[in-house]
């Protein structure tokens, strides 16, 4: 740890406006789907049966892996401050997948700053999976600490607070335990700062035009998690799970930015756009995001929010 990010965890600031203001440029990635198909039948004794099913069926074609090392290849050349990706590297959670996608994000682990990753459902697929902990055992040096949920400083100024409403389920909904919201309120609290990301797979709310979509793959029970984003004040709800790219400001969570890069890899000729991820720019109280998206020839940059006062209580 750098010696000035040692004094700072020993001795926070208690003044928020002390905190030194620097530009920052995150890279957010999710919904990846490395797939494989299943090498041994113990494996399809459970929920990766119906996984296996989805790929024979179209899955397979809408996420084409051959792009995925230009993807990673895009991501490392912006040399950005922070890599972040809000869940899915895999689609049935075999250890296979897992070691594939950790192997793959090497160039753009290394060429990130830091990276920060938290678990989408199809990485807690089975319960198998998640009884052998396979995520963490992936992705554990990047975790600030093994169980959900934690903060992580990314700078003086800026927090990530990664929860975890994933669990091997036969629907795509989560469910975020009360107990993890209210440890999640009390570490937030006692962390100074002055920009807040939740990063979470499951959105709490998206665009109108997906609301019916969302209503399916939704965080049961949660009200509680949408009452105290509520109150938390200007923050960006890094998300996934849609598989649509959206940048919007939220009318049911007043203060929350929502972010969802959708699925670099997804070909869907039914709904055609251009897959990819966000790169989101913070600039003391400023945030600007573009959309990265891969149009069959080439990357395309598009301005999706510019906020100079977005983080300003």
């Amino acid at each position: 740890m750098p010696r000035a990010m040692a004094d700072l965890a020993r001795n926070p600031p208690n003044d928020r406006e002390s905190f030194p203001s620097r530009p920052m440029r995150i890279i957010h990635l999710s919904d990846i789907h490395v797939w494989h198909w299943p090498t041994h039948p113990a494996q399809l004794f459970n929920k990766r049966l119906i996984g296996l099913t989805s790929l024979l069926t179209g899955r397979a074609r809408r996420f084409p892996q051959a792009r995925l090392g230009s993807l990673v290849a895009r991501v490392a050349s912006l040399n950005a401050d922070h890599l972040l990706i809000t869940g899915d590297f895999t689609t049935t959670a075999l250890p296979s997948e897992f070691a594939t996608i950790r192997h793959a994000l090497e160039p753009a682990i290394s060429s990130a700053g830091q990276l920060t990753v938290v678990p989408g459902n199809h990485d807690r697929y089975t319960s198998q999976s998640v009884k052998d902990r396979l995520f963490e055992r992936t992705f554990g040096e990047f975790l600030p600490s093994p169980t959900f949920p934690w903060v992580k400083r990314l700078d003086p100024e800026t927090v990530i607070l990664g929860l975890d409403p994933c669990r091997p389920h036969a629907t795509a909904t989560g469910f975020l335990p009360r107990q993890q919201l209210e440890q999640a309120q009390a570490l937030l609290a006692q962390q100074p700062h002055k920009r807040t990301i939740i990063a979470c797979h499951y959105p709490v709310d998206a665009p109108p035009s997906l609301a019916k979509q969302l209503h399916h793959k939704r965080i049961l029970k949660a009200p509680p998690l949408i009452h105290w984003l509520s109150g938390l004040g200007p923050h960006l709800y890094c998300c996934g799970h849609l598989h649509k790219t959206w940048a919007f400001y939220s009318t049911r969570i007043p203060g929350q930015l929502s972010l969802n890069p959708g699925a670099p890899l997804m070909v869907d000729h039914r709904h055609p756009s251009n897959p990819g991820f966000l790169e989101i720019h913070l600039n003391q109280h400023a945030i600007h995001v573009d959309h990265h998206g891969w149009d069959g020839l080439g990357w395309q940059i598009t301005r999706l929010i510019e906020n100079p006062q977005f983080f300003t209580a």
